[in-house]
Parts: C-alpha cells; sequence; structure tokens
C-alpha cells in the first residue's frame, strides 16, 4: 500500500509540475479525499503536496476548514458548594475544525490587517456570538472558544510544518482527530509572494460515518424520536443488568 501510494504521489507531481509550468499557477494533490469514520476510528493522517511556480523567498499557507455550527462555552459556578454550569455563550458559525500550516511564522509572511482581512489566524476568525441576551466580557468568552477548541485538537496551528522544495514543489501532512465531525472540509493552499497572494487552489475532503456508528448517526439525524426512546430504552436494560448483577454478588 505504502509502494503503491508513494508511484501515485511521484506520478501526480510529474503531472502537477506540467501544469504549473503550462498554467502558471499553483495545483495540488491529497493521499486520500475521502475518510470514513467507524467505532475504531483512531484519527487519520492525510498528506497534502503539489507544486508551484515559486521564486526564492516565496511563502506558502494551507487552511483546512470544516464544517460549521453551533459551539457552546460554558462557565461553571460555586452554587451551595456544589460547581455546575451557570452560564453559557452559543457561537453559532463556528468551525468544527480548522487547520492552518505555514512553511514559516505567519507573522514573517503577512501583517496582522492582511491575517485579519483573510481571517488567517485563530483569533481572525468570524465567529458571532447567538442573538439574544447581552455578553458581558465577551474577549474572555471568545478567549475561552479557543481554549476549549484547541484543548479538543480540532483547531490547530501549525508553523513551519509546510516544506518547500527547490521553489516548485510543496509538501504538508493534515492530522484529523479522533473526535472529529463529518461533512466536507474546505482545503484552500495560498501561495505567497512579498506579502502578496500570488494563487491559491482549493480542494475538498469528505468525512462520513461508515459501518455501525453510520446506522446510529442517520437513526439519530432522521428519526430523533425514534433514536431518543431508543437510547432511554437501552439505558433502562443497562441500569436493570447492572443492578441484576450486583443483586446476585
Amino acid at each position: 500500500m505504502k509502494f503503491y501510494l508513494l508511484i501515485h504521489i511521484l506520478f501526480c507531481l510529474i503531472i502537477l509540475s506540467f501544469n504549473v509550468k503550462a498554467q502558471n499557477q499553483i495545483v495540488a494533490d491529497l493521499s486520500q479525499e475521502n475518510v470514513e469514520i467507524s467505532t475504531d476510528f483512531l484519527g487519520a493522517k492525510i498528506l497534502l503536496f503539489g507544486a508551484y511556480d515559486g521564486r526564492k523567498g516565496d511563502d506558502i499557507i494551507v487552511v483546512v476548514t470544516g464544517p460549521k455550527g453551533l459551539a457552546t462555552i460554558q462557565k461553571k459556578g460555586n452554587i451551595l458548594g456544589v460547581w455546575v454550569n451557570t452560564k453559557k455563550v452559543n457561537y453559532i458559525n463556528a468551525p468544527k475544525y480548522l487547520s492552518i500550516s505555514s512553511n514559516r511564522d505567519i507573522d514573517k509572511i503577512l501583517n496582522q490587517k492582511t491575517q485579519k482581512i483573510s481571517e488567517i489566524g485563530l483569533n481572525n476568525l468570524n465567529v458571532r456570538i447567538q442573538p439574544g441576551k447581552p455578553i458581558n466580557n465577551e474577549q474572555e468568552w471568545r478567549e475561552a472558544l479557543t481554549r476549549n477548541m484547541l484543548k479538543s485538537k480540532l483547531w490547530s496551528v501549525n508553523e513551519n510544518s509546510v516544506s518547500l522544495i527547490k521553489n516548485s514543489l510543496f509538501r504538508s501532512y493534515l492530522s484529523l482527530p479522533s473526535n472529529v465531525t463529518t461533512g466536507k472540509f474546505e482545503v484552500k493552499i495560498l501561495h505567497y509572494r512579498n506579502s502578496k497572494l500570488i494563487s491559491k487552489e482549493t480542494s475538498n475532503i469528505n468525512v462520513s460515518k461508515s459501518g455501525f456508528s453510520a446506522e446510529i448517526y442517520n437513526i439519530a439525524q432522521n428519526y430523533s424520536t425514534l433514536y431518543g426512546i431508543l437510547a432511554v430504552l437501552l439505558a433502562v436494560f443497562i441500569g436493570w443488568g447492572t443492578n441484576l448483577v450486583f443483586r446476585k454478588v
């Protein structure tokens, strides 16, 4: 399998190099475009490689963004000696997955203004709080969101991780954690020269459920009432079985 992958990569690099020379743009490919999540899924490591019409001093930034949706941040408080969730903030368009990789420090590639406009950097994401009650200390909640996503390995910044070869080829690895969500992931490869965007390439990775976990996921999504009933019955059955075992012991 590794030998086949190596041959595939070499063949693709040859084709990509010809395309770059002919079209003066960046082109790329992935070692895996479809990732299936099963019950024993431990994560995935995907090779991103390609060719670009570069010069000495050029830079490559790779941004991988997963589906966007609801992310909840909760704050605990001490009530009668018990720590419970007392406050929460919902972000309605937070990326469920985000990976930013570059060949060197991003601050040396782009100034702060360009990073903000391009939403490159964890603090530059245009995430919005769900409308409703006024929020105090919004900056603290935003920092908590970043900490939580970094801790769960769903957000990451990987500077100096993109390898550039003779100003014409590049290589990078993308790691998907075991808790990654399903959906379509956008992969953007950005080619900069003197902090100016020269070219870019976009592709996708599809992450989906497979096997028994896929059946559970489909039932939960399409038959939520049935899923709830089954979950309650399963909990009752497990509780009854545990009680029966300990009674005999």
